[in-house]
Parts: C-alpha cells; structure tokens; sequence
C-alpha cells in the first residue's frame, strides 16, 4: 500500500480531535460564514480551505474535496498547502498527470514564500532544494512516480529525504519520514531481504507517530506491517498485530483484507472465504473488498461465483475500466462471448451518458475495441472504433487502423473509404545505399520463426515458446544479501597444513627430542665429538688371546 501525504493548516479554534467527516463540514461552514475574515486576512481564509480539503481527502472523499476546489480555484494561485492537497485528492482519483502538475505548481509556490521569508538570493535558491518544506512535496512526487511504476526514481527520492540532515535545528516532519518509510517498504522487490524492511515499518508504526499521522495512514502502515511479517515467516507476530488492529479499528476494510491474508497464508481457503463474504453481507456499500474476493475465486476456479460477485457492483464500479476489462476476461474462461459483449456496450453507454467523464470513456472504449477484437467481434469492434473517432479522438491513426481492419471482412467498401484517410508515412529519410550496406539478417534466426508460424497455422493452436527458467539464487542459512560482512578465506576449502597461514606447532621443542634406546645422542651433538676412537679399541682386543678359544667342544 503507497500512502500519500497531506498538509493541513493550524488554525485557531479547529477541533482536533473531530472526526473526519464533521471536521470538513464544520470547516467548510465556517469559510462560507466568515466573509469578513475572507476579506481582510486570505492565509485564514485558505488555512480553512486547506484544513476542509484536508479532511475530505482524509476521509477518502476525494471528489467531495475537488468540487470544494472548483469553487475556491482562485486560492490556488496563492496557496502551496492547497495546491498538495489538492494533488492528494486527484491521486486518489487515479489523475497523476494532473496531481504531478499541482504538486510542481505547489514546490513554485512554497519555494517563493521560503525566498521571502528566509530572504535568500537569487543565486542561491537552488539550495532550497533540500529544506524541509519541501520533502513533503517531493516524497508526494516520488508517490506519483511510485504509482506511475517509476521505481528506481522513486526509491532515490525517498533515500534521500530519509537521508536529510537537520539544517539548523529544523527537521524533515516525522508523519513525512514516516510516509516514505512505508512507501520505500512497498518498492521491495521480490527475493529481497526483509531486515531493513522490517526496520524501516518499525519506524514509521512508532506509538509515539498515532497521533500525528491521519487515521488512514495509521492504518495502512500498520496493515503493511503485518503483511511484511507474514513474508519474513512471523505468523505468531502478524497475529498479535491483528488483533492490535481489530481491537482500534475492527470494521475497516484494509483491516479484514489482512486477516484474510493471514487465511490465505495459513492455507485456510474457506476461511478466507467466509471471512471476506462476512464482510461483504453486512457493508454492502463498501467494495473494497469485492475484487479481493473474486481474485480469490479466479485462483479456486470459481470463475461462475466471481462473475456473480461482481454483477452485484453498482453500475458506476461495475463499469470501471479495470473492472469491466476483469469481467470480460472471465467471460471468455466461461466462453460466453455474447455476455462479454453486453458487459462492454453496458459500460459505453453508461460513460456516454456522463459527459464530464471523457477520459474514462475513451478508456473504456479502447479496451472494448482491443477486446472485441480478441473476441473475433468485427462488427462491434467497427462499432467501438467508429464511436471514438466520431466522438473522442477524430485523428487516432491507431483507431482509424483499427477501423479499416475490422471493417475489411464485414463491409469492404467502407473499409477502403476509411482507408484513403490514412497518411502513408514518408521514407524520404532513409537512405538506400545505407540500407544495402547494412548486414544480413541471420537466416537461421527467420526460418525458425517461420516454421514456428506455420506449425501455429496448421494445429491451430499457438506454440509454446519454452523459455529459460531463472533460477532462484539460495543462500545459507542466516545470510542477509544486503549485509553480506567480510568475503568468506578463499582458502577454506584447503586442509589446514596446505594453507598459507598454517604454522606447525611445537616445532622448535621437538628439535632436539630424544628418541631411541638409552644412551642414544643426538645426531648433531655426535658430529661435534670429533673422530671416534672406538675402532682402535677393537682392533687392540682383538690381538689377544680369545675367550672363546679357551673352551673345549662339546662331545670331546
């Protein structure tokens, strides 16, 4: 789950401890009632409208919070606080193209109040890059790039705010630190070590951060947290968590999605089940949880139960463009194309219908034309293409494509019509001579393509393509990857009398050691001697008379 920022203004007399939903009602009262105040002070003015704003966006009522903005745009121009919150709520909406133009028209505008206030230079106003006032509004567009699957810029946009040092004695805000905490846990990607990760939520979840962070941040911090301890194998702890949650907030939706997780982990499908259906019986307007339980029975094979869930979906979630792609998808497992159909022409009428919704319907109407065309639709597929060029886009060449391809079986006359609108691109740019120079594809690499295609035309069915498994890198047991220490001896796998910094011990000791009968010397002290004098005793013996002449023979 990726959090996102907000701001609100102090003002005097606001309630605190106010629940959400009164809170913007009573600030935006007090703005609509308070036209003196309007008048001569503006920063009152806009810190009520920020703190309204603020609250509806906290309420996640975010189109509620820019209908508020439609009618104050003229505070825009002068206030950063509403200019981020504001971004906030089009976030919520999906709009990031337009919250990423909001949040750089709030950094312009925050970094001018910063140059008044502190008095700097012009020259040194890239310095300002880095205060504090500012890393709300980054880690907000490091939220954007986030959710715009800009990973890696994002991660460096979050390290280095967390990585910010004090600048006389101002700090980066905590609730700020703690938002980046937890969006910096979500990049984790799959196969890395948890340790920092759990460190990092450990952080942003501190008791001591409840009463500064908005209920929603709590609250999906604290879910993330659980789910990072069901990865790290901590299931007991996760549990704990849990019930920690339910106990604070015990109908919150994120909060069941998290127990059926734990479910899930546990391998306890029907209980997952039951405990997502549960929910679903006694919140029916909340559908948050419907599209986790339908992703739970697309994994069971359930795809007649899912189909079920979610025509039970008002009209105006049930034609998302996400959720109608998602029914489409499950009407072709079942093989009812007619249904799909009807799903698709449902959900272009209803948009057609909306006339402030333009862009959700040229999304609808590019799915449904892509999907018709896989559902071998031409005559609706023409229809589909047809509708956006008249309506949306009349200079769509990939529409315009479209349109000739699947009216090329149907009505070939109108096709060649539609056809003599295209604009054959211009090759006046290449050159021939280069092109002839050019090497020679490799044949090998165009025939196998080739008997590929053929052996797909000839079954029918498309080739599977076996693709080179990447094998998962296993490391021993308490290894942390991240923090991997000092390189293991090279010479490890030696004896230790072959390695180079083996030393035999006792080796000077054993140098003079006496071994043999008795009275044996060493071999250096009998060198040192001199010249033996033993042999001339013999030979001096041995001219007397012997000891053995002397006895008589036996027998004689």
């Amino acid at each position: 789950m990726v959090l996102v920022q907000i701001l609100v203004t102090p003002v005097q007399g606001a309630p605190v401890a106010a629940p959400v939903m009164q809170g913007a009602e009573l600030y935006e009262k007090l703005h609509a009632e308070d036209a003196e105040v309007r008048h001569e002070a503006k920063m009152a003015d806009h810190g009520l409208i920020v703190n309204a704003v603020a609250s509806y966006v906290s309420g996640e009522k975010p189109r509620q919070a820019m209908s508020l903005i439609a009618k104050n745009k003229e505070a825009l121009e002068s206030s950063y606080e509403l200019c981020f919150n504001a971004a906030c709520a089009l976030i919520d909406e999906g709009r990031l193209t337009e919250a990423e133009e909001k949040l750089t028209q709030a950094k312009e505008l925050c970094t001018e109040e910063l140059v008044q206030a502190e008095e700097v230079a012009e020259e040194d106003v890239a310095l300002l890059e880095d205060h504090e006032e500012l890393a709300a509004i980054r880690v907000q567009q490091a939220c954007v790039m986030q959710r715009r699957g800009q990973e890696e810029e994002a991660k460096e946009v979050y390290d280095k705010v967390l990585r910010q040092k004090p600048n006389q004695g101002h700090e980066v805000d905590v609730t700020v630190l703690a938002v980046a905490c937890n969006n910096v846990v979500a990049l984790r990607s799959e196969g890395k070590s948890l340790f920092d990760s759990l460190k990092r939520i450990n952080v942003a979840s501190k008791e001591s951060l409840e009463h500064k962070q908005t209920r929603r941040q709590t609250v999906e911090i604290a879910c993330n947290k659980v789910l990072l301890l069901l990865q790290a194998q901590k299931v007991d702890v996760a549990k704990k968590e849990l019930e920690k949650l339910r106990e604070s907030y015990p109908d919150h939706p994120r909060v069941v999605l998290v127990q059926a997780a734990i479910a899930h982990r546990e391998k306890k499908g029907k209980v997952c089940e039951e405990i997502l259906q549960g929910y679903i019986a006694s919140h029916a307007d909340d559908q948050e949880v419907v599209l986790p339980l339908v992703q739970l029975y697309t994994h069971q094979q359930k795809h007649d139960l899912a189909v079920e869930v979610l025509a039970k979906l008002p009209l105006s979630s049930r034609t998302q463009p996400t959720t109608v792609e998602a029914i489409v998808n499950l009407h072709q497992r079942q093989k009812n194309p007619d249904k799909a159909v009807a799903c698709l022409r449902e959900a272009i009428k209803y948009w057609s219908s909306q006339e402030e919704e333009s862009e959700t319907l040229a999304q609808v109407v590019r799915i449904a034309a892509r999907l018709a065309m896989q559902l071998k639709d031409r005559a609706f597929a023409a229809e589909v293409y047809q509708s956006y060029l008249e309506n949306i886009d009349g200079s769509d060449y990939e529409a315009l494509c479209g349109l000739v391809q699947a009216l090329a079986v149907t009505d070939p006359e109108r096709a060649t019509e539609y056809a003599e609108r295209l604009q054959v691109p211009s090759f006046d740019h290449l050159d021939a001579e280069e092109l002839e120079a050019q090497p020679i594809p490799k044949v090998g690499a165009m025939f196998s393509q080739r008997r590929r295609d053929r052996e797909e035309e000839a079954d029918g069915k498309p080739v599977r393509v076996k693709k080179k498994r990447k094998r998962k890198i296993r490391y021993p047991k308490g290894f942390d990857p991240e923090n991997p220490g000092p390189p293991p001896d090279p010479e490890r796998w030696l004896p230790k009398r072959e390695r180079s910094e083996f030393k035999k011990k006792m080796r000077k000791r054993d140098k003079h050691l006496l071994r043999g009968p008795q009275g044996a010397i060493t071999t250096e002290d009998f060198r040192k001697q001199g010249p033996s004098t033993a042999q001339v005793e013999v030979s001096k013996d041995a001219s007397g008379p012997s000891r053995r002449s002397n006895r008589k023979a036996k027998g004689k």
